[in-house]
């Protein structure tokens, strides 16, 4: 029996006379995953704040939004953007990953992976297991902010599917497309009041996150996401000078190109299986799974479908062959074909063959006597 397997592939992108300014970029497509864009998006580059989508993802697999956590020195110590903890200070888990995501903090980072983890190392390690569960070779953390440190890395390519796993969480996808959030601020008579530093969520249109990130090291870096029509790209520039516009035109140009499209659809009537050899019966076949994908005008689609011998009984849902989708030539997905409905083993008997003949012929014998009478 064949079994569906679906390939995420890096098809080939089409060039552009158009040139991001970043060192490296890409496009994909979130559901599918397919590449729309690509330059050098397997280079090994830092990725400044961005990292900050792993260390929610993780924090939202593994903590309890609900939980206290009590500020460390530790956090509240620690360099770069921060959302201002104090020691001691008192604050949801969810409200960490607020300040963490909209006002790139530095000092949440911590608190959550102390949290989390239990410690910063074990978050850290917590943080790289999840990176290989997702089948990624060339990102190594770290730690859970960014800041810079030659064993943190990643690609463009794996910061995008990074990204797709956490905007497949809706909490982690709720808070990135927050645009400003007032939270209790423990001690103080006022709320602390944050501003997302996404500034795509208000320029771009269908933006709805993700993340921003600086650092002399790694350059200017960004992450976002845009949804029109059904569909939702994912966006990353390593070390771009002009990354807003980098990303406003990648968008714009990837929404013009490519429009979400039904390829294969379960409950579509791919090939018909009939029975010969003294049976009679047929029934229609479908995929067992759909194939939703980007295609753009000069994309080479190619379904290809292969019936087996089969025994009867057939029974609803039985595999009765298998199918491959190829795009550009290169092997997309297979998936097995499926019985819509039930074939018995009704054999056509030779009795029967000889009372139809004879129902036939006293039907026409009948006739021509009424004729001629």
């Amino acid at each position: 029996m064949l079994t569906a397997v679906f390939f995420v592939c890096a098809l080939p992108v089409c060039g552009y006379a158009w040139d991001s300014s970043a060192k490296s970029a890409v496009v994909i497509e979130k559901d599918s995953g397919r590449v729309l864009y690509n330059k050098a998006g397997d280079w090994e580059l830092p990725m400044a704040s961005t990292t900050k989508i792993m260390t929610a993802y993780v924090a939202l697999r593994y903590g309890n939004l609900n939980d206290i956590v009590e500020v460390s020195e530790n956090a509240a110590g620690v360099e770069g953007s921060s959302m201002y903890l104090e020691k001691g200070e008192k604050i949801t888990l969810e409200n960490l990953l607020y300040g963490l995501m909209l006002l790139s903090g530095n000092d949440a980072a911590v608190a959550v992976a102390e949290a989390v983890g239990g410690s910063v190392d074990r978050f850290v390690e917590m943080m790289n297991e999840t990176a290989a569960d997702l089948g990624l070779s060339h990102t190594h953390f770290g730690n859970p902010n960014g800041l810079p440190s030659d064993t943190h890395y990643t690609t463009a390519l794996e910061l995008a599917e990074i990204t797709r796993a956490a905007m497949n969480e809706p909490k982690f996808a709720e808070i990135v497309s927050t645009k400003s959030k007032s939270i209790p601020w423990e001690g103080r008579e006022y709320n602390r009041e944050m501003t997302n530093h996404n500034k795509l969520l208000s320029r771009l249109d269908g933006c709805v996150g993700v993340k921003t990130g600086y650092t002399e090291k790694a350059g200017r870096c960004l992450v976002s996401a845009v949804t029109r029509d059904g569909m939702t790209l994912i966006c990353v520039t390593l070390n771009a000078p002009d990354d807003w516009n980098d990303h406003i035109t990648l968008h714009n140009t990837m929404f013009n190109d490519y429009r979400q499209t039904a390829l294969i659809s379960s409950d579509e009537v791919i090939d018909k299986l009939r029975i010969a050899g003294g049976f009679l019966g047929n029934t229609a076949v479908t995929a067992d799974r759909e194939y939703i994908f980007p295609v753009s005008d000069s994309d080479d689609i190619n379904i290809e479908t292969e019936l087996s011998d089969v025994r009867l009984p057939v029974k609803a849902g039985d595999t009765v062959g298998s199918g491959t989708l190829t795009v550009n030539g290169e092997l997309y997905g297979s998936f097995e074909l499926l019985a819509v409905s039930d074939i018995n083993l009704v054999p056509v008997k030779k009795e029967t063959i000889w009372q139809d003949l004879k129902s036939n012929l006293n039907y026409i014998f009948g006739y021509w006597a009424q004729m001629l009478s």
